[in-house]
């Protein structure tokens, strides 16, 4: 049983490895792991919102219920004595006092206001102020009369700011005699240690909102390989079956090549049976260049190529080309021709079979596609340590909707075309694939009618 596990871990640690060096499925894992992260990331985002709001709305709540308390202690205290005989000395006397802030059942309730402003560890500070009713102040403690301005005596609740920046949470509170109005009592709260506490809340979820977006972007990245495992097993057997299927193909092919050659030389009445024998060899020549185009595919997928690279002159082999194609140029009336623009030789790093096929197939593929009397230019070039090839050709062009899929494999744009001229949809795809595995591109620029541009990229080599 162990064992059995065993394997099973190496082989999925083995398929993650192989999906992280298929660029389409890293791409793909990249792509979904980006989707994740914003996704949790506004999710945290509004979370963490909605919890910096209730703890606000938590805090206002419990400073408003403790002011209303110690504001309806220190009513019911004043206004049986507000505006009695003899009384207003006592008042201000009392004014002067300390206010126990700690508590709100240490308020004398016989004795009169005990006022304090008591320094706590928050530095939470408290003020009353008596009005009369006009306005105009009549006696404050707590906070110096310059300081703070006075509000409107209408609102019951507001929040008022002093010169240095502090704000105050204040209540006012009509006091009456004999059922009219007489004066008001203002009694506020500093907000400082709301503030400080909000401020150091609002710092923990701006640090923390970072670090959880690594986590999440980590945790989504796991999750993406996790997700795409089972789709990439699936792309790795048809990987493998594209494989058995061109190995299995190879062998009849060869067989059936051999004997009709034989059949070529030893047949004794060339005008009845050599015209059937040439359709079946081109028409097997056609097949094995199919199984040999999947094959390549394969192994370009497999990253079977990457060790046989080594310096290759592009000069040298766009001069070969030229040299071996000009007869099917001439044989379909094309002017095909070269422009080397500079007189150094560029190299890269690479396959140079492979890069042959790359360059052949796209001069091919402009051959085919231009008309008689047409022309097909191969440039030559370097550009910020890039050589660049490019293929021009005069002929039928190829529509915006169709340039995005042409380098799909079997994809043809013209399949009656195609099947005139032999081609079987993979050109194109294989000379991409093998410019994405020497770390270049292929970028075409096309209108009908007006002819194509395929460029190709290739990094030059130190």
């Amino acid at each position: 049983m162990l064992l059995i596990f065993a394997n099973l871990k190496q082989h999925l640690e083995q398929s993650s490895r192989t999906m992280e060096g298929n660029p389409i499925f890293r791409q793909t894992r990249l792509r979904l792991a980006v989707w994740y992260t914003l996704v949790m990331g506004g999710i945290v985002g509004l979370s963490g919102l909605g919890v910096y709001s209730v703890v606000a709305h938590a805090y206002y709540e419990t400073i408003d219920r403790g002011l209303q308390s110690v504001a309806n202690a220190l009513h019911n205290s004043i206004e049986p004595v507000w505006q009695q005989p003899g009384q207003l000395q006592r008042l201000t006397k009392d004014f002067s006092l300390e206010l126990c802030v700690s508590q709100t059942n240490c308020l004398p309730k016989t004795a009169g206001i005990k006022q304090s402003i008591k320094e706590t560890t928050n530095q939470v500070n408290y003020y009353i102020r008596l009005l009369d009713s006009s306005g105009k102040l009549f006696a404050s403690a707590g906070m110096q009369f310059d300081k703070l301005p006075i509000t409107s005596l209408s609102e019951h609740w507001q929040i008022i700011t002093d010169y240095s920046g502090t704000r105050y949470r204040q209540i006012t509170l009509p006091l009456s005699t004999q059922k009219q109005l007489s004066g008001y009592l203002q009694v506020a709260r500093s907000l400082t240690d709301l503030d400080q506490n909000l401020a150091y809340l609002r710092l923990t979820l701006v640090l923390g909102l970072p670090i959880s977006m690594i986590f999440v972007a980590l945790s989504s990245w796991w999750l993406a390989g996790r997700a795409m495992r089972p789709v990439y097993l699936s792309y790795q057997q048809m990987q493998q079956f594209t494989a058995d299927a061109a190995h299995e193909f190879r062998t009849p092919l060869a067989a059936m090549h051999s004997t009709i050659e034989a059949a070529i030389k030893l047949q004794q009445e060339p005008k009845s049976n050599g015209g059937i024998l040439d359709v079946l060899k081109r028409q097997n020549r056609r097949l094995s260049q199919l199984v040999g185009d999947l094959l390549l595919l394969t192994r370009i997928d497999q990253k079977q190529l990457t060790a046989e690279y080594q310096p290759c002159c592009l000069n040298d082999l766009i001069n070969d080309l030229i040299e071996e194609l000009a007869f099917l140029a001439i044989e379909a009336e094309v002017n095909l021709s070269k422009q080397m623009l500079f007189s150094q030789k560029l190299s890269v790093m690479g396959n140079e079979e492979q890069l042959y096929r790359l360059v052949s197939n796209l001069i091919v593929n402009a051959i085919q596609s231009t008309p008689s009397g047409g022309k097909v230019t191969v440039f030559l070039e370097d550009s910020d340590r890039y050589a660049i090839i490019k293929v021009q050709d005069t002929g039928i062009g190829v529509a915006v909707e169709h340039q995005h899929r042409i380098f799909d494999r079997f994809y043809r744009v013209d399949r009656n075309r195609s099947r005139t001229s032999g081609g079987s949809g993979l050109g194109l795809a294989i000379a991409i694939a093998i410019a994405i595995a020497h770390k270049g591109n292929i970028h075409v620029q096309s209108q009908p009618g007006l002819g194509s541009t395929f460029t190709v990229r290739l990094p030059l080599s130190p």
